[in-house]
């Protein structure tokens, strides 16, 4: 087994720290450590080292513990023995068919089963999708409610406490529960749960936070910390630590299908704004005499590349929950409607491409649940020569255009990695600190 890579927190997740080794405790009593920190404030760094390398690595032996956090093997001897009393790892002999090697081989590391969970919800313009996630990322249950297509934020909250109750039967399972995380194609506010403007919702100034959290309370008996961020910001987290963006330190994901909107990491940092809005790249203007936006402008690259650019002039139904399946259908029947609009839509999305990769150099660019990810093995040849026309010399033929590593889950996995951060910088804070009774 490879070694894991050097524990991180997701980029840009607030309260948490960047990569960095964990520091030795032996030897330290009584002292301060280099940076000025106690003993406890150290301990406390090198459980949080732990428990995020095993969370990301699903599995890691105490060897590639030891040497990947510059941790004596003592230490993490006793980092690991902690967290195994605490219930939230548990250590294992190897399989012997795993490898040869020489001498006793080391214990693996992995999360303990009947360790802490989180919820992840996504609110989307047709759908409510909610999934229970336990450490190292495991998907332990997902279930979807499909929704009219514009509905308040208290009836999607209610929505997914109904599917929460489900997921989550028993008083033992809720028990477990130490947050929430969830996800909205709009602009939220950081720190407030308060969802600005989601315009393809109808959401403005939304408190969907507290809507969540009430909703959750009465259909679970607890009252637990929401997390609430914007679906894209939340993919591309997901993508970086567990899909297709996991060695890039430079990546856009694009998601959305009535809008789009972007995550966006560069030099291995999240790319926020100042006040956690960057990343809507789906008003980038690619035809100042286009069609109507959402924004009160023209032309957006969301207007004249998503569901409505491709719905009128194929006689479809835009705000069809399959719409993508329909466009693909009309496509495949040809004829000159159907050629001209795929012309003519793939150029403007071309356009809105070669705008990011001209001012942001991604390595990659994923395209996340909705339209595009739907279509793109249907129109990518349509698409990328423009691509290649319009980006400057020096980028053409540098990025690569694929769907999401994580296929539809990326955002509910970002969405879970928010709300097990509290749990991931500090192992042993007790459940009771991060839940509390309605």
């Amino acid at each position: 087994m490879p070694a894991p890579p050097a524990p991180t927190s997701p980029p840009g997740t607030p309260g948490r720290s960047g990569p960095g080794r964990a520091v030795g405790l032996r030897g330290a009593a009584g002292r301060r450590g280099p940076t000025g920190r106690g003993v406890d404030d150290l301990r406390r760094h090198n459980l949080s080292a732990v428990l995020q390398a095993v969370h990301h690595a699903g599995a890691v032996s105490r060897a590639q513990l030891t040497t990947t956090l510059a941790l004596s093997r003592s230490t993490v001897g006793d980092l690991v023995g902690d967290m195994v009393e605490a219930g939230l790892l548990v250590e294992r002999r190897p399989d012997a068919s795993s490898g040869r090697g020489v001498g006793r081989p080391s214990l693996l590391v992995r999360p303990a089963p009947g360790s802490p969970t989180v919820l992840a919800v996504y609110a989307d313009v047709h759908r409510v999708r909610v999934a229970l996630v336990g450490l190292g990322g495991e998907v332990l249950g997902r279930l979807d409610d499909d929704l009219p297509a514009v509905v308040g934020p208290a009836r999607a909250a209610s929505a997914a406490a109904s599917l929460a109750a489900r997921l989550v039967p028993t008083a033992a399972d809720r028990a477990r529960l130490v947050g929430v995380g969830a996800a909205v194609p709009g602009t939220v506010r950081a720190g407030t749960g308060v969802v600005g403007l989601a315009p393809h919702l109808g959401w403005v100034e939304a408190p969907f936070g507290d809507a969540l959290a009430d909703a959750l309370a009465a259909a679970l008996g607890r009252r637990l910390p929401v997390e609430l961020g914007n679906d894209a910001d939340l993919g591309v987290v997901a993508e970086h630590l567990r899909g297709g963006a996991r060695s890039t330190t430079d990546v856009v994901y694009l998601c959305g299908t009535w809008g789009l909107g972007s995550g966006i990491i560069s030099g291995g940092n999240r790319l926020t704004g100042r006040h956690g809005f960057a990343g809507e790249v789906g008003h980038i203007g690619v035809d100042p005499e286009g069609r109507a936006c959402h924004c009160g402008s023209r032309g957006c690259w969301e207007s004249e590349s998503q569901a409505s650019a491709w719905a009128a002039p194929l006689d479809l139904d835009a705000d069809a929950p399959d719409v993508a399946a329909r466009v693909l259908e009309r496509l495949d029947r040809g004829g000159v409607a159907a050629r001209r609009t795929r012309d003519r839509v793939s150029r403007s999305f071309a356009r809105g491409l070669a705008s990011i990769v001209n001012v942001f150099d991604p390595r990659a660019v994923l395209l996340g649940a909705g339209l595009w990810q739907d279509l793109w093995p249907a129109v990518e040849d349509d698409v990328m020569p423009w691509v290649d026309r319009l980006v400057l010399p020096a980028l053409r033929g540098h990025v690569d255009v694929r769907p999401a590593g994580l296929g539809t889950g990326s955002t509910l996995v970002g969405a879970a990695e928010v709300a097990l951060a509290p749990l991931l910088a500090d192992p042993l804070l007790p459940a009771a600190h991060l839940a509390v009774a309605p």
